[in-house]
């Protein structure tokens, strides 16, 4: 990775970040189980574009909600759809944000591939300005009862004849200048944006049991139902930084407990007899009320018409 050897990023958001830069360069990728600032980078950028992250935000770290998010960007531009970020989406998402700052250099011929709003843009800075400007118009109807026509008629037009200058005609081009900043406004609309529907793909593990469904715990206690199989395999990824203890409890009395680092997989295994498919329910407790925790559900049955 070379910063300044032509093939660089160049939004301000995105520009000289070592990671993101590599990722232009096609020589790394940042993918799930990745953090840090240039993954948080990303994660604002698409809750910009209004693709939300509302679980977890932009906390620096890839887990499953912002794969999702990342999924739903690329189907909406219409590149690859494998939710990790390549140089064609970090170069996309940079494109989008040349002419997102103020101070932004990008060239003129740059606008309309990012906007459908013509150009030129005006500079943010003014948007509230616009928001006094109805008021002015109430005050510019207050030259044409001046006729300076009727100032001979007076018999001391010479008093009547400077009173022009004192609401000049320049003040209208002012509110012609100052309404412009409205047409800015749509730019962030015009952006079609896909609903996130991109799905976890089905695997299977090595027992046979099939990949079910997936979620996000939070806070100290949860608790969730499922209809699945006799044999059933619980994948938990704590997504926080420091690590968590964790105690899992069944309705067929089965209890498991471990202390999960971060960003680390431990699976939990629940078995019971009976007629499929079961109805299992899971009590959740954990050591702190800041937890985050991804899980997947595998089970040897799951319902056909889940595909």
């Amino acid at each position: 990775m070379t910063i300044g050897d032509g093939h660089d990023l160049r939004s301000p958001r995105f520009a000289g970040d070592e990671v993101l830069e590599a990722c232009y360069d096609n020589e790394r990728v940042l993918q799930r189980g990745d953090s840090g600032s240039a993954v948080r980078k990303v994660q604002e950028a698409l809750i910009i574009l209004d693709i939300p992250v509302p679980e977890v935000g932009a906390n620096g770290i890839f887990g499953g909600e912002t794969e999702l998010a990342v999924r739903s960007y690329q189907e909406a531009r219409g590149l690859k759809v494998d939710g990790i970020i390549g140089p064609d989406t970090i170069g996309s998402l940079d494109a989008e944000f040349l002419t997102g700052v103020p101070k932004s250099s990008a060239l003129p011929t740059t606008e309309p591939q990012v906007s459908e709003v013509p150009t030129p843009l005006v500079p943010e800075s003014p948007v509230r300005s616009p928001r006094a400007s109805p008021v002015e118009p109430v005050r510019a109807p207050e030259v044409p009862p001046l006729e300076v026509p009727r100032a001979p008629k007076v018999a001391a037009p010479a008093v009547k004849i400077p009173r022009p200058p004192e609401a000049p005609a320049a003040e209208p081009p002012i509110l012609t200048t100052q309404a412009v900043p409205l047409e800015q406004t749509p730019a962030r609309v015009t952006r079609p944006i896909t609903p996130p529907v991109t799905r976890l793909p089905h695997t299977v593990d090595s027992q046979g049991r099939k990949f079910y469904t997936a979620g996000t715990w939070s806070g100290s206690n949860s608790s969730f139902e499922a209809e699945a199989g006799k044999s059933i395999r619980l994948e938990v990824n704590n997504l926080n930084v420091n690590e968590s203890s964790i105690r899992i409890k069944t309705n067929t009395g089965e209890v498991k407990e471990s202390v999960l680092q971060s960003n680390t997989l431990v699976d939990f295994e629940f078995s019971s007899a009976g007629p499929e498919p079961l109805i299992w329910r899971f009590y959740i407790e954990t050591d702190s009320e800041d937890s985050l925790i991804e899980w997947k559900l595998y089970s040897n049955w799951v319902p056909e018409k889940s595909e």
